[in-house]
């Protein structure tokens, strides 16, 4: 399982946009708010005791004897966590939904690797409650170990994706971009937010819902049994125009919640139909949104 080549060569130039991560880790192509040697002048500072003297800026002592010294702008990475939600509620409907989940981490993934920051993928499924986390990678020739990670990721069973999370965003050292795609029905999840706002991250939110999901009326009409694809649970439900309204209604409350959430720390929420075609997701509606270049 890999995204489409010609997919992938569309965006080997593209770049993630976060709203307020910055790039804090090791040597790369983003200008960070650190100031040291590097090649893009920036500003003067007085000099100090101790300082490179090479860093002198001899054009301004002769000028006005000011003793200062030349700043540049320190190029990093940032960090790229991708947290994939592989539960069971996520493989029904033939795995529709766990398949497309996959492959949005891998692009999301290529992206982050193709622009020069540092990438790590993690999973929660097969009936954890840790995520499961990848090496951190760096670099586009590294897309292929980044795919075949997440294609050979377990997946199914009943699995606490909010505590999976939140024990992800413990483990994370350094501040960056955390993407989280799940279908988002664990009502815990959103509750992870502040605590990833606490710790300096940013949170991008994909939710990816079936179609019977968005529009239940696609299963028929009349009495039903519907089945909790983790705990077993059965419940008969009758599919009529009541029933179908009040759950659209709680749907788009449901999403309007996370899209609130999201919108207040200056982050991003987008809902993605599992049946979506990926070079639309990411070369219209995610350039579109500016997440994307």
């Amino acid at each position: 399982m890999r995204p489409p080549a010609a997919l992938l060569d569309r965006l080997m130039t593209s770049r993630l946009l976060p709203s307020r991560a910055q790039p804090t880790a090791g040597v790369g192509e983003r200008r960070s708010r650190q100031k040291g040697a590097g090649m893009e002048f920036v500003d003067h500072r007085p000099y100090q005791a101790g300082d490179d003297t090479r860093h002198l800026d001899v054009h301004v002592m002769a000028r006005t004897g000011d003793t200062v010294i030349r700043q540049y702008a320190q190029m990093r990475q940032l960090p790229v966590t991708v947290f994939v939600d592989l539960s069971a509620s996520m493989g029904g409907a033939k795995a529709q939904k766990e398949t497309a989940a996959r492959l949005i981490a891998q692009v999301f993934g290529f992206v982050g690797l193709a622009a020069g920051d540092r990438v790590q993928v993690a999973t929660c499924g097969a009936g954890g409650v840790a995520a499961q986390v990848s090496p951190r990678w760096q670099g586009s020739g590294r897309a292929d170990d980044l795919f075949a990670w997440l294609a050979r990721a377990p997946g199914g069973g009943a699995a606490d994706v909010a505590g999976a999370l939140r024990q992800l965003l413990g483990s994370l050292t350094a501040r960056g971009l955390v993407i989280v795609i799940s279908d988002w029905w664990d009502e815990a999840l959103p509750d992870q937010l502040s605590l990833a706002e606490a710790q300096g991250q940013e949170v991008w939110a994909i939710q990816l819902l079936s179609e019977a999901e968005r529009n239940p009326e696609s299963l028929g009409s009349g009495v039903m049994t519907l089945g909790d694809a983790e705990t077993g649970e059965e419940i008969d439900v009758r599919l009529d125009a009541g029933t179908l309204g009040r759950y659209a209604e709680a749907l788009q409350a449901w999403q309007a919640g996370i899209e609130e959430a999201c919108r207040r720390r200056q982050w991003h929420a987008f809902q993605v139909a599992a049946e979506e075609d990926l070079a639309d997701l990411f070369l219209r509606r995610l350039r579109g949104r500016g997440v994307l270049t």
